[in-house]
């Protein structure tokens, strides 16, 4: 299945899981193999297998069992050019403020206080 990015988080772990499961399978290993290998427990191999929810750490050992950790560089890129550094001079962004600048606002007054 080719996921496109719309799917619930639910369907791409499901996918996920069976693309670790196939993978596994194609080299030839048990999960009890697989989970000596990557540190993570036999159980923790088969609910990642089976699409459940499971810490983000024990996939990324599972996918260097695999030898697909590198991989990630495709899915987030890291950002070597960001438009900003133009105007910048170079100087990289460490983070975005979340806060426009306001104009001070004017104190409210009666009309006939004016």
């Amino acid at each position: 299945m080719t996921l496109y990015g719309d799917e619930s988080n639910q369907m791409i772990m499901k996918e996920l899981g069976q693309r670790i499961q196939e993978t596994r399978i194609a080299m030839n290993l048990t999960q009890a193999q697989m989970a000596e290998e990557s540190g993570v427990a036999l159980r923790t191999v088969a609910r990642i297998e089976k699409g459940e929810s499971v810490n983000v750490e024990n996939v990324l050992n599972i996918l260097r069992v695999l030898g697909v950790l590198g991989n990630l560089n495709q899915l987030v890129q890291e950002q070597t050019f960001v438009p900003t550094e133009m105007i910048d001079a170079g100087k990289k962004r460490k983070r975005v403020s979340g806060k426009q600048r306001r104009e001070k606002k004017k104190t409210w007054v009666w009309g006939d206080e004016k």
